[in-house]
């Protein structure tokens, strides 16, 4: 794995202030599997993660996959997306703040390079956005999740990061850059696991229920 630091830092920490919402390891392994089952991305491809550190879903599910070539950068190493670019780099993949998409947009263009980014359908509301989607629109395509996903949130009353078992108000998409992806618009299929309720600790551990059972006494 190549890391520009060593240092851990917890992205959970300042998320009951920013009220931030964070990619399940379920949606991120859908994504995942697609890109690799299509052959999309191979298991030598350098993968810049610019939002991301070694707790976040979709590191740890692209990690786990076997995939050993990503760069992890983000604002609490000290590394700003729209001032560092690692070296060496093949592909963007994250969820990137879904603030601020004028920027993002004309960051991600001016690399020439392929990119896959999480987006709302907000999106759509950014005119600047959508005229780079009129602009290079032989080069976007859309990955549809059949479910609207649900996003791990602080809960302050359990200090702990958790989804919920609903999808989220808003509908979410995977935005595809020059990537091998061959149609505009591809389903992307449940995998079974959309409602299933994540649990994690503030330094991004998983938590298993684990109920006391009366009869094992």
């Amino acid at each position: 794995m190549n890391k520009e630091t060593s240092n851990k830092i917890n992205i959970y920490q300042t998320m009951a202030k920013k009220d931030e919402c964070y990619t399940k390891k379920s949606e991120a392994d859908k994504l995942r599997d697609y890109l690799t089952k299509h052959n999309i991305i191979d298991k030598d491809t350098k993968i810049w993660m610019p939002f991301d550190n070694e707790i976040s879903a979709i590191y740890r599910s692209f990690a786990g996959g076997g995939y050993n070539n990503i760069i992890l950068s983000n604002l609490e190493m000290g590394l700003d997306f729209y001032l560092y670019e690692p070296i060496e780099w093949d592909i963007i993949i994250t969820n990137p703040p879904f603030s601020g998409r004028t920027s993002l947009m004309k960051r991600l263009i001016g690399f020439n390079k392929p990119f896959i980014i999480l987006q709302a359908t907000q999106f759509f509301n950014n005119q600047s956005a959508v005229n780079y989607l009129c602009e290079y629109s032989n080069d976007f395509k859309l990955l549809l999740p059949s479910s609207r996903m649900s996003f791990l949130t602080y809960d302050k009353t359990k200090d702990i990061v958790i989804s919920k078992k609903t999808g989220a108000a808003f509908y979410s998409f995977w935005l595809c850059y020059k990537t091998k992806v061959k149609d505009t618009f591809t389903t992307l299929k449940d995998n079974g696991l959309e409602s299933a309720i994540e649990r994690l600790d503030m330094d991004g551990n998983a938590i298993v229920d684990n109920h006391f059972n009366l009869f094992n006494i």
